[in-house]
């Protein structure tokens, strides 16, 4: 009963946690958009108070400068926690949570498609925006985030062209997006995610990272069970797709630190 009540316990911590960040990334009484955050928002939001780091990179691809600050701030981030703020600070990884509840049959994913998400990095944040910077594959102009918390929000309020084929195209590519995240646990974060793919780079030697306790596992496989990506944490517990969410630690066999 007590490794229940703390699991209810965690899993409130984590939606308060995204849910505040969700909110506190759009408060458009905050203007730091010189600084970027390590999570996916989108800073053309009209409320959004700090830049997205993509965007930022997609930029700065476009300019064809090398972008000291933001790599500086993802490594820094990447180093101390790996993936953490895939798991706990990611307002689209909150709104993914939040759909894959809706009943609807699941569908599981085979590990190896979670290559997708660094050919996406390679080619929509770095390649396409370096040579090809009005292609409508450069990821700002596709990113979910980016519709949900721009493209709709400006069509609305009248600000943006009604007479490009830009817009909906973008809603098709988010209507499929949600249909992914509906049906496959974090599937967005798994197979498409630039910044993700950035993350998982640092999982295996970061400073905090994932650490068997005192009680090694025993395959009791609960720990694949509570895993939102599908992969089995005592067995690969710092690999590249965790996404530290922690709920693995419910089990007692697992624990996130230094040591």
């Amino acid at each position: 009963m007590g490794s229940i009540i703390r699991a209810i316990g965690k899993i409130r911590a984590q939606v308060i946690s995204q849910s505040a960040s969700l909110v506190f990334l759009n408060v458009y009484l905050l203007r730091l958009r010189s600084i970027c955050i390590p999570a996916l928002n989108c800073h053309s939001c009209p409320a959004a108070v700090f830049a997205c780091p993509i965007g930022v990179l997609v930029n700065f691809a476009t300019l064809r400068v090398f972008p000291f600050v933001a790599i500086g701030i993802l490594g820094f981030v990447g180093s101390i926690t790996g993936r953490l703020a895939c798991g706990w600070l990611c307002p689209f990884g909150f709104i993914q949570d939040g759909l894959y509840r809706i009943p609807s049959k699941k569908f599981s994913l085979p590990q190896r498609l979670g290559y997708t998400k660094y050919v996406v990095l390679l080619l929509m944040v770095a390649f396409i925006p370096f040579f090809f910077p009005e292609s409508l594959l450069v990821f700002c102009r596709v990113c979910p985030a980016g519709t949900l918390e721009s493209a709709i929000p400006w069509r609305i309020i009248g600000v943006s062209n009604p007479f490009t084929i830009t817009f909906p195209v973008r809603l098709a590519i988010f209507a499929g997006i949600l249909a992914l995240v509906i049906l496959v646990s974090r599937g967005f974060c798994r197979l498409l995610c630039p910044l993700g793919a950035i993350f998982s780079l640092f999982n295996r030697f970061s400073l905090f990272r994932m650490r068997l306790t005192k009680h090694d596992c025993n395959d009791c496989g609960r720990c694949l069970k509570n895993c939102p990506v599908e992969i089995h944490p005592a067995n690969d517990m710092n690999g590249a797709e965790c996404i530290r969410c922690l709920k693995c630690t419910d089990t007692g066999h697992l624990r996130f630190g230094t040591k």
